[in-house]
């Protein structure tokens, strides 16, 4: 009996030994898989941060288009260069671009608000302008921030998507970048400093500092010489960034529709009287020194306001009314992507070799010397500021939730004061490297009131797409303008050699008109 007692002791005692010694060959206990959990607060598409209390979206769109007689997102050719313009055959009669957008949105709860980023990478690819040489055009690919900013407070720092100048509903109806006539533009982002304060019943309003300096047009000095008439002017006598745009906004958004008003200033400021920068190269002429001397820094600005009334005709149908009015600030009414600071369009002509229409689009003209022309002449003196104003009507149709219509119409003046429409003049007298002005019967106009360079444009488009499913659209949309310079009747150009196949001639100035189209794919996600 005590030798089974101790016999049974023992094995209870071996299993109790070998038992344990498994259980410390076993693996710990793993912890619970934290999974990604939605996170409803901020609306569809948002994820917590495994480990924070961070919210995350991450989305964007892709967009295939087909450009007809215009480049880019339906940018009417207006500037020489790629052949559209001048009607040569080293023009594309269809231009492809292929985008792609890649958005990033977080959200945190903080005592102080929302703390936010949203950030914007746009890649793309587009048809090479110009011919090509070897099989190689000039450079097609484009990688880019189209935003990148923090917002905590009311407060926003970064590379905003627009200007807080620019009215919210741009693109609401078209998507040609200058089919919102006499309306600001920023696409591309600047960087921005700004304040918004939430009124209640969906009143804002911002006050914003924005470095404009990418979007801004030049400033002439008419003792250098200017190019070819529709080339940028070689020579820009603009300086550097002295402050930053001061733009100010209230907007209204409620069931009605909304209301937006906007206003800005911004300071001309001239580098020195003997010459400026190049593109982005500051360039040396005659001698150029800070011994030159420069005019005076003058106050520009803008005023924007613009009206969206929803109506009940069909499905989220609305009507758009917006205009702009600005002084040495044309970028606020004159679209600025791709269109520069000069326009150049050729046609055909009865009488000379051909037609052609165009004008020079800067911020201000001043001179440091003496110059005659349209009949006046101008000693050295202050800057003058380029007046620009516009505006556009638009509506919108849905005619069921698939399909939607949209027609629109609008103008753009470009008009100089009597003293710098004279200093440009003064450039077009004989033997003149711009070329010369001369009426039908061969007397010179430059010093006449028959040169006059204020121009207009006026134009109207229209754009239909179909969304078979959720996020993605399918459409087509057409423009028309029509360019117009203010020279006197009979007014022909006499062109010196220009780039782009157009030789030594004789152009008559007169109206031309301008037709593309655009079909575009698009999904968004």
């Amino acid at each position: 009996m005590t030798m089974m007692r101790s016999l049974l002791l023992g094995s209870a005692a071996g299993m109790a030994a070998l038992t344990g010694a498994q259980a410390a060959d076993l693996p710990v206990k793993a912890k619970p898989v934290e999974y990604v959990k939605i996170c409803s607060l901020y609306g569809a598409g948002f994820y917590y941060i495994p480990g924070t209390d961070t919210c995350i979206r991450i989305g964007g769109h892709i967009r295939a288009e087909l450009n007809f007689n215009s480049r880019m997102t339906h940018l009417q050719s207006w500037n020489t260069g790629n052949g559209n313009n001048t009607q040569t055959r080293d023009r594309d009669y269809f231009f492809a671009r292929s985008r792609v957008f890649t958005n990033v949105d977080t959200r945190t709860q903080t005592a102080f608000g929302t703390l936010r980023t949203f950030s914007v990478v746009r890649a793309e690819v587009n048809t090479p302008t110009g011919l090509l040489s070897s099989g190689v055009g000039s450079s097609a690919g484009v990688i880019a921030i189209d935003s990148g900013i923090i917002q905590w407070g009311g407060f926003t720092i970064g590379r905003a998507g627009t200007s807080y100048f620019d009215n919210p509903w741009h693109y609401a109806f078209e998507w040609g970048t200058n089919g919102w006539l006499g309306n600001p533009d920023t696409a591309g982002g600047r960087f921005v400093v700004a304040y918004t304060h939430q009124f209640g019943n969906g009143i804002s309003g911002t006050l914003s500092l924005e470095d404009g300096k990418e979007r801004k047009r030049g400033i002439y000095n008419g003792a250098n010489p200017l190019t070819i008439l529709g080339v940028a002017p070689g020579v820009d006598t603009r300086g550097g960034n002295t402050w930053p745009e001061i733009v100010g906004q209230l907007r209204i958004d409620q069931a009605w529709g909304g209301f937006h008003l906007s206003g800005m200033i911004v300071n001309n400021h001239v580098a020195y009287d003997c010459g400026g920068a190049s593109g982005t190269t500051t360039v040396q002429l005659g001698g150029c020194s800070e011994l030159s001397g420069a005019v005076s820094d003058k106050i520009g600005g803008g005023v924007n306001a613009a009206f969206k009334f929803n109506v009940p005709t069909g499905v989220n149908d609305a009507l758009y009314i917006g205009g702009t009015w600005s002084k040495g600030a044309t970028t606020n009414v004159f679209a600025n992507i791709g269109q520069g600071s000069s326009f150049g369009i050729y046609g055909g002509s009865d009488t000379f070799y051909d037609s052609i229409v165009g004008g020079y689009v800067l911020d201000s003209v001043y001179t440091s010397a003496p110059r005659s022309g349209a009949g006046i002449t101008v000693t050295s003196g202050g800057q003058e500021l380029t007046t620009a104003y516009g505006g556009s009507i638009a509506f919108e149709h849905g005619w069921n939730p698939e399909w939607r219509t949209s027609v629109y119409a609008g103008a753009q003046v470009l008009d100089y004061s009597d003293t710098a429409n004279a200093i440009l003049c003064s450039r077009f007298g004989v033997g003149s490297a711009s070329g010369t002005l001369t009426n039908a019967v061969g007397v010179n106009v430059a010093n006449t009131g028959a040169c006059n360079w204020d121009y207009r444009i006026y134009g109207a488009g229209t754009r239909t797409f179909w969304t078979p499913v959720r996020d993605l659209t399918i459409g087509v949309e057409f423009m028309w303008t029509n360019h117009h310079v203010s020279h006197g009747d009979n007014v022909v150009y006499n062109q010196p050699v220009i780039s782009g196949f157009k030789p030594n001639a004789a152009y008559e100035i007169k109206d031309q008109n301008v037709f593309s189209g655009i079909f575009s794919v698009r999904r968004f996600f």
